[in-house]
């Protein structure tokens, strides 16, 4: 039988390819009309289209996906939808279909129809056959009377579309800012809705049609609450209005949508979206379906199944996605469950979709426990019955959580009986929240978290402490690392996942490694692995997964330098590093070439583009003939090695008079508010302003100095100053005695050794190399006493000639030869060769080439 866990590409895809091709035959179009598996639509791949043999036009494109909660996903319709946007001028049709082979949706694309949810076509959802009743033979004969008909429906053009969430979200989003208003009308409407899903699985629980009720907000909720779904319906006075009414063409589609769609997701996933929508940077993003569940299934393969009376918990369920991946994982009853969220507005949503996760069952005896509080409010007792938490902290940067901190911080003194281990420099809450559950659940309580996985390698203080937790209390046992592709795409940041066992060190940790998107990796092979691990280098455990695993010790003497050895894609790069660089006599750290180093100065206050007077043309001609300007760098675009100037004006506003000044920044607030679109409340003042950019001007770097960006993407640019230069806060800079010395080590920053070095010691963010100061300091540079005249003439004669590297195409220049000669000898070519062959994989593994 087949099984939600098994790999979408290797066990779904060929099955419906087969369908397809049935659905084709019997239709007698097989001569007209092809299936074509993996298609492009410009950097998205798409599982199936069915094309036109003669204008290779496309009828429709077919998603798959593995579970019934996905074929309902707002986001995964979305992303099919927007194959077919892109697809464009190629479309024969704009119709597409959504299936995970047991239930599939069909949908129309039309660009007047701007949400999703609206080209839905009738029936809506739809049951094709049962994974738990039918063979894989059945599945196929099903599925291909489904799509017969379909496609048939597809290429006359015969389409309704279905009823639609159109009227209900434009309903809820008058209601926001009203929270009792809120309040009812959502006890109103999903009344309905879960009336709709509950007759179509022929229960009859909620017999009565709403408006029975005529408005009386609080019999309704008695009514609804005889079932369960206390985050809806659980009345109180101060939370509700009296009485409420809404229009009968609302109750209506709310009703025929809830009989189609009963398992709630579409409308969770749908007010999720416009409940957070600009709200990411405060942490309150939905955990991707395929993320959920291999979370889940990660959890069990550490904990096995659940103990008797035992709960799983998420204590910041946001709308249930993620624990609600663990009911058909853990195959449990609606009774383990429990979850909490701060947000009071997400709880009808995370109470609908965990009591339609048991449709046929769901009732006061057998339900799970729902609750809205803030964590550090809970008792002391929530979790004693809690053996699993899976949890998607909220990722809000320490700078934007400092007062939201404080609070865990004193949840964790008041248990623990010290500070908490995360309390360091601008820790960010997803840390702090993560050590707090680990301090309120009992020992031995297995965890499975998703978390940002710059904290594998970043340096900072912040970061140490953090893997310095995952070791000693939050008792690692697993960390699994993923593709980006598909997951997240409002958070920039890779995520991975941790699972580890509360209070309990573990003596090994296995640390895989996915080739695979994460909707592709097969979990039932990956949970049923019964083999060796390696404990010396990453090895293929099964197809698209490689597995390590690593002693307590390793990690942990690697904590204060980055957890890189974790990363499978980084093993090659980092051997060839230890054996050509660290051990290269003629190469030093950069840390001990200079004692003159630190990070640009201007930006890190902000008003940068007042500064750099030219950031604003009418501001540049009116005053660049007034004051004195300096070259200056404000970004990494400038492709000249050598800087004669910069690719910026810098005003020093000390060299200005008082009145000048307060003219320039007058004239520059109402255009920075209007390219910054802030509220002018947010401004600093006049005074304020003037302070900052005096203290930038006091900061001015000499010639012979180094510039290495902080952020690259696509090309290994670095600079070196023949002139003083103003320097943003883009770059690190390192400044030298005389030029010679400047050249030598600014050439060798430019060469593939150096950038293959960069790509092992940074960070990536959302495609971006990124090198912290500490990072830059880690880095190998010659030793410039080691160089000969002969050696130092060759370099000083390439200067004028060094162009940078296309880090994704790395083309081999005579810098890098006269380099590789010198520090290599005889090896020189095969080196080069092997350094140009690990740079290119590095850097398209972080930024792929489209």
């Amino acid at each position: 039988m087949l099984k939600y866990s098994d790999s979408e590409v290797r066990v779904f895809h060929p099955l419906c390819e087969k369908a397809l091709n049935i659905a084709l035959k019997n239709l007698r179009i097989s001569n007209r009309y092809q299936v074509v598996h993996h298609r492009y639509t410009g950097p998205l791949e798409m599982d199936f289209v069915i094309e036109n043999k003669i204008t290779r036009k496309y009828l429709c494109v077919i998603e798959v996906k593995r579970t019934p909660s996905d074929v309902q996903s707002t986001r995964c319709q979305f992303q099919a939808e927007s194959y077919v946007q892109n697809n464009s001028g190629q479309n024969e049709k704009p119709f597409f279909i959504l299936t995970n082979l047991e239930t599939l949706i069909s949908f129309r694309y039309d660009a007047t129809k701007p949400k999703v949810h609206q080209q839905m076509l009738q029936p809506g959802l739809e049951h094709v056959c049962d994974f738990s009743s039918d063979n894989e033979e059945n599945i196929v004969n099903k599925l291909s009377l489904s799509f017969e008909r379909i496609i048939d429906n597809f290429v006359n053009d015969v389409y309704t579309y279905s009823t639609t969430l159109e009227q209900f979200l434009t309903y809820m989003d008058g209601a926001t800012s009203n929270d009792k208003k809120w309040k009812s009308s959502m006890a109103i409407l999903m009344y309905e809705y879960i009336r709709g899903a509950f007759e179509s699985v022929r229960r009859n629980d909620l017999r009565y049609d709403v408006r029975v009720f005529h408005d009386d907000v609080k019999q309704l909720c008695l009514e609804a609450n005889r079932v369960d779904f206390d985050g809806i319906f659980k009345y109180d006075a101060s939370t509700f209005l009296p009485t409420h009414s809404i229009s009968t063409s609302i109750l209506s589609e709310i009703y025929q949508y809830g009989s189609s769609n009963i398992s709630g997701e579409a409308v969770a996933d749908a007010l999720h979206n416009r409940l957070t929508e600009g709200k990411h940077h405060n942490g309150e993003v939905a955990t991707d379906s395929e993320l959920a569940m291999l979370t889940a299934t990660l959890a069990k393969m550490i904990n096995g199944d659940l103990s008797f009376n035992k709960k799983i918990c998420d204590p910041a369920a946001g709308s249930g996605s993620l624990i609600c991946s663990a009911i058909k994982v853990f195959n449990i009853d609606a009774t383990r469950l429990k979850a909490n969220d701060i947000n009071k507005k997400l709880i009808e949503l995370l109470s609908l979709r965990l009591g339609l996760s048991f449709p046929n069952s769901i009732n006061k005896t057998n339900a799970p426990e729902v609750s809205s509080m803030d964590i550090n409010n809970l008792s002391n007792a929530y979790f004693d019955d809690v053996e699993v938490v899976l949890l998607n902290p909220p990722f809000v940067a320490g700078i934007n959580c400092v007062t939201r901190k404080q609070t865990f911080y004193n949840t964790i003194r008041r248990i623990k009986g010290s500070d908490a281990i995360t309390a360091r420099g601008q820790m960010n809450l997803g840390a702090v929240f993560l050590e707090t559950v680990c301090w309120m659940v009992n020992s031995g309580t297995t965890i499975a978290c998703i978390f940002p996985k710059a904290h594998l390698k970043e340096r900072g203080e912040e970061a140490r402490q953090f893997r310095r937790m995952l070791l000693h209390l939050f008792g690692l046992n697993i960390i699994f690392n993923y593709p980006a592709e598909g997951l997240f795409e409002s958070v920039v940041e890779e995520t991975c996942i941790f699972v580890g066992k509360a209070h309990q060190k573990s003596n090994e940790i296995t640390v895989y490694s996915s080739n695979d998107k994460v909707s592709d990796i097969d979990l039932h092979s990956l949970c049923s692995y019964s083999g060796r691990y390696s404990t010396t280098d990453f090895s293929t455990i099964i197809p698209g997964i490689e597995a390590r695993k690593f002693t307590f010790n390793e990690l942990d003497s690697s904590i204060d330098d980055g957890w890189r050895l974790v990363c499978s894609e980084m093993t090659e790069s980092m051997d060839f590093v230890t054996r050509n660089i660290l051990s290269n006599t003629k190469l030093t750290e950069l840390s001990k070439t200079t004692a003159n180093y630190r990070r640009g100065n201007v930006g890190g206050l902000g008003v940068s583009d007042l500064v750099f007077l030219d950031s604003f043309d009418n501001l540049y001609k009116k005053y660049s003939g007034v004051v004195n300007l300096s070259a200056g760098m404000r970004n990494a675009q400038h492709n000249a090695f050598e800087l004669n100037s910069g690719n910026s004006e810098f005003v020093d506003f000390n060299s200005l008079s008082s009145t000048l000044a307060t003219n320039i920044i007058n004239d520059y607030i109402p255009l920075q508010r209007a390219s910054k679109g802030q509220n002018r409340n947010t401004f600093k003042s006049n005074s304020e302003i003037k302070k900052i950019a005096k203290r930038y001007g006091k900061v001015v770097f000499k010639e012979n100095s180094v510039l290495v960006p902080t952020k690259l993407r696509k090309t290994g640019r670095v600079h070196v100053t023949r002139i003083p230069m103003y320097v943003s806060t883009n770059f690190t800079v390192f400044s030298f005695l005389n030029a010679d010395i400047a050249n030598i080590i600014g050439s060798y920053m430019s060469t593939v050794f150096y950038q293959l070095e960069c790509e092992v010691q940074s960070k990536d963010h959302a495609g971006l190399r990124k090198l912290e100061l500490q990072d830059v300091l880690t880095t190998h540079v010659p030793e410039c006493s080691m160089i000969s005249q002969n050696e130092m003439a060759a370099i000083t004669r390439e200067i004028p000639s060094i162009t940078f590297l296309d880090l994704n195409n790395p083309i081999i220049r005579n810098i890098d030869k006269i380099w590789s000669e010198i520090l290599f000898g005889k090896n020189a070519t095969l080196i080069l060769n092997e350094s140009v062959r690990l740079l290119k994989f590095l850097a398209n593994r972080r930024n792929p080439k489209k």
